[in-house]
């Protein structure tokens, strides 16, 4: 399975960073094997990609825009795009943890597009330590956070520095934002100034003496993609990718001065100061990259000078520095928490470490205890008077990415990836509310027939779940699929499942305790979505286009055509059906319109290139909603053969699936941002 994922993948270098991306901080539920690590190297040297830390909501290439040079040119913190068509209804804003802060007794941590405040310290009984006493949320998703005495500066990726007073815990309020560039992770704030590191548009300096209006000094552009970023005195260093660690003299923040750069092999991404140390760690580019904990002598910051270095299998992206102690985020092989004593930096020696199969994200540090930012899996408390053997003393769950969803009335499914399936109540818009949650292995998408719902859960197949009290689902059956169950449609007493690699699955579930496969085809790329109607199934079947199979007899499925558009760029994720016409999103070949009157011999109608990669597709009426990494399009369809766009609007993170209710809603999952919910206004309809 790799290797053909690689081969595909790596054709196209924003698909490619995108599949790296979902596969390592999502996906990684086992060690990376050696020829795992391979292949990715040899991947990434033919795609000529370098690896983000996490999903992004734009993985094109760097362009002008990219390149801040001026304080006018960063994006809206809040763009609703040019298009007023289209607005923004509610938001069930929960996702991954990503980012998290001490400050006096409070532990901030991100979830999604929410900021959750835990108390640190019980009672004098013990009794209500880390409950959790407060939240506010943002517009977009959370990366990267820092407390600085009673206020807390917030990285939003969507493109905005948020500044919130946190002089009580109980009731944070934001007194004010300003634009940064799209994808900016991480913040450091040293007296009235604030540092972000802004990937292509490097070193970000903000006056933020007045918290309620924060403004723009300069960027600095660095060489890569500035990933992290400390400060100290007038010394500002930044994880710069693959190019290593940048020392900038900031004394004057308009005219930034780099005095020295130290080279490594793979991609730096944090770095942390302490007495005339830094200590940065990143991840391997190259199979064999010595990666891990380097420790670098920075007396003299134009001649930085290694001495000391802690080899991982992987790498760190994360890591707090308490007294003579190193606490490193690891990832893949890495995964989970690992404690160094660095009392002697040229020789750091390993404590002992918290193994978990999935990436973690970031780590603070308060008394006895680490708070390990975990991605999908959450926060965990980990105890680390025993650094040999920490164990974990608590653990507070948090949302997925939101890959698919369904309404049924007032109730909506999301297939949170690995947080499982979420029962949404939506009987009011603005405001969705959890009713039930139910884990699975990692959930990609949900159909619902009667009282059951059926989830395609990757690799595990697909789960039957029994949800007649949506405040408590149970599973009631599951079959196994032999790929990945990443679609799932159901038409009468039938699921089709797109099951990656292996194809398209046919199962009988007319008994919904004893499903059952009936039938079989395999398809000549990897199936992603499945679309049934008129006795055919249309398979949306990567860079092999869209497939037509006749299902009339489902226990013998047969292809009898197929579609595919023209160019090299292609990777059909998504298709629907609307009368006569088929609506693929096709990746970068767009959004393509076929005429399936005659299924035997589908004909192409249009084809109109999208400036993004379309990823999702849903059709109601005469509009057609189409997905990509940053946001969603509305196409008039009333002509199939001339789509027109009438509407747009950027979300915070990419889109995974779109389902378009009767009452004219669109609910989006939209992968760390969440569970969006929009609707087109009158003028656009």
């Amino acid at each position: 399975m790799l290797v053909s994922w690689v081969e595909e993948s790596s054709r196209d270098t924003a698909l490619f960073e995108a599949s790296v991306i979902d596969w390592l901080h999502e996906a990684s539920t086992q060690a990376l094997s050696a020829t795992m690590i391979a292949w990715l190297a040899m991947a990434i040297a033919a795609g000529g990609c370098q690896i983000p830390t996490a999903p992004v909501g734009d993985l094109r290439s760097p362009t002008p825009e990219d390149s801040i040079g001026s304080p006018a040119t960063p994006a809206s913190p809040v763009d609703p795009s040019p298009a007023a068509a289209l607005r923004l209804l509610g938001r069930w804003h929960h996702g991954p943890v990503y980012a998290s802060t001490v400050s006096g007794e409070h532990l901030y941590f991100s979830a999604g597009g929410a900021i959750r405040v835990l108390r640190l310290n019980g009672d004098k009984n013990g009794d209500n330590a880390w409950d959790e006493v407060a939240s506010i949320t943002t517009d977009g998703v959370v990366r990267g956070l820092f407390a600085a005495g009673d206020t807390l500066y917030v990285a939003d990726e969507a493109g905005a520095l948020r500044i919130i007073d946190i002089t009580d815990a109980a009731q944070p309020t934001e007194v004010g934002h300003t634009a940064v560039p799209k994808g900016t992770r991480s913040v450091f704030v040293a007296g009235d100034t604030a540092y972000v590191a802004s990937g292509w548009s490097g070193l970000g300096m903000i006056d933020v003496s007045d918290p309620s209006a924060p403004r723009t000094l300069n960027f600095f552009k660095t060489t890569d993609r500035a990933a992290g970023v400390y400060v100290d005195g007038t010394l500002a260093l930044v994880a710069n990718s693959s190019d290593g660690l940048r020392l900038i003299d900031v004394s004057d923040p308009l005219q930034p001065v780099e005095l020295g750069h130290h080279a490594m092999p793979g991609y730096a991404f944090d770095v942390v100061v302490s007495g005339k140390h830094a200590y940065v760690v990143g991840i391997e580019e190259n199979l064999g990259d010595d990666v891990g904990l380097r420790i670098i002598d920075i007396s003299d910051p134009s001649a930085p000078v290694a001495k000391g270095f802690h080899k991982m299998v992987y790498g760190a992206e994360r890591l707090w520095i308490e007294g003579s102690k190193a606490y490193l985020a690891g990832v893949a092989n890495d995964a989970g928490l690992i404690i160094l004593d660095v009392a002697n930096p040229q020789s750091p020696r390993w404590l002992g470490r918290y193994h978990s199969p999935t990436c973690s994200e970031a780590v603070s540090i308060a008394g006895s205890h680490a708070y390990l930012a975990h991605g999908d899996k959450g926060l965990e408390v980990i105890d680390i008077s025993r650094p040999t053997a920490p164990p974990v003393v608590n653990h507070l769950e948090a949302a997925g990415r939101a890959r698919g969803v369904r309404v049924v009335g007032n109730v909506a499914y999301l297939a949170n990836g690995y947080a499982g399936l979420r029962i949404m109540d939506v009987a009011d818009a603005s405001s969705p509310r959890e009713l039930g949650h139910l884990p699975t292995y990692r959930s990609l998408d949900v159909d619902v027939a009667g009282d059951h719902a059926f989830v395609a859960d990757d690799v595990s197949g697909v789960r039957v779940i029994d949800v007649s009290k949506s405040n408590a689902p149970v599973e009631v059956a599951h079959l196994d699929t032999p790929g990945e169950a990443i679609g799932i449609s159901i038409s009468g007493s039938h699921a089709y499942v797109a099951d990656g690699e292996s194809g398209l699955r046919v199962l009988d579930i007319s008994a919904p305790l004893a499903p059952k496969e009936i039938g079989s085809l395999d398809t000549p790329g990897y199936a992603g979505d499945v679309r049934v109607t008129a006795g055919h199934a249309y398979v949306a079947d990567g860079d092999s286009g869209l497939r037509i199979i006749d299902i009339s007899d489902p226990a013998a499925p047969r292809e009898i055509a197929h579609y595919r558009p023209a160019g090299d760029r292609v990777d059909a994720r998504q298709v629907d059906i609307v009368g006569n016409h088929a609506y693929l999103a096709a990746g970068y070949a767009g959004l393509a319109v076929v005429d399936v009157s005659d299924p035997a011999h589908p004909r192409e109608v249009a084809n109109p290139k999208e400036p993004g990669s379309a990823r999702t597709i849903n059709v109601a009426g005469r509009h057609a909603w189409v997905g990509d990494y940053a946001g969603l399009a509305v196409f008039d369809i009333s002509d199939p053969s001339s789509p027109r766009e009438v509407a747009a609007h950027k979300t915070p993170a990419q889109v995974g699936r779109v389902f378009l209710a009767a009452n004219g809603a669109a609910y989006v999952a939209a992968y760390e941002a969440g569970l969006m919910v929009l609707a087109l206004d009158a003028k656009a309809n």
